[in-house]
């Protein structure tokens, strides 16, 4: 039987650097179960797309999640009258908590790493 998952691997590097925003590229790989070079291209798209910023941390990056940006993709997709703006807001609400304590909230004034 051929492998599936229910979120794309857009959401799974999300839901992976919500949790942990100080991951390498090479963890984020690992933990969603991708090549690191398909995580660098998935969080470039995040980036591109103002979803997540990526501040540069000695020689690390550390990653910060635009929700108000993400709340925008609502209805993005190939199927846009199809899901609920219940169960987007149900899946963006349950995002916020998984952050780290005392973790910063999105900075406009942040600078991304390109």
């Amino acid at each position: 039987m051929r492998r599936w998952g229910f979120l794309t691997t857009h959401a799974l590097v999300l839901l992976h650097v919500t949790q942990h925003p100080h991951s390498t590229v090479r963890e984020i790989a690992r933990a969603v179960g991708v090549t690191e070079r398909a995580a660098h291209s998935v969080l470039q798209d995040l980036r591109e797309a103002h979803v997540i910023v990526c501040e540069r941390s000695g020689r690390r990056n550390s990653y910060t999640v635009s929700f108000e940006h993400l709340s925008g993709y609502r209805r993005e997709g190939t199927a846009p009258g199809l899901v609920p703006d219940a169960f987007v807001s149900s899946l963006l609400d349950a995002l916020l908590p998984l952050q780290p304590p005392g973790y910063p909230a999105f900075d406009d004034e942040a600078h991304p790493v390109t």
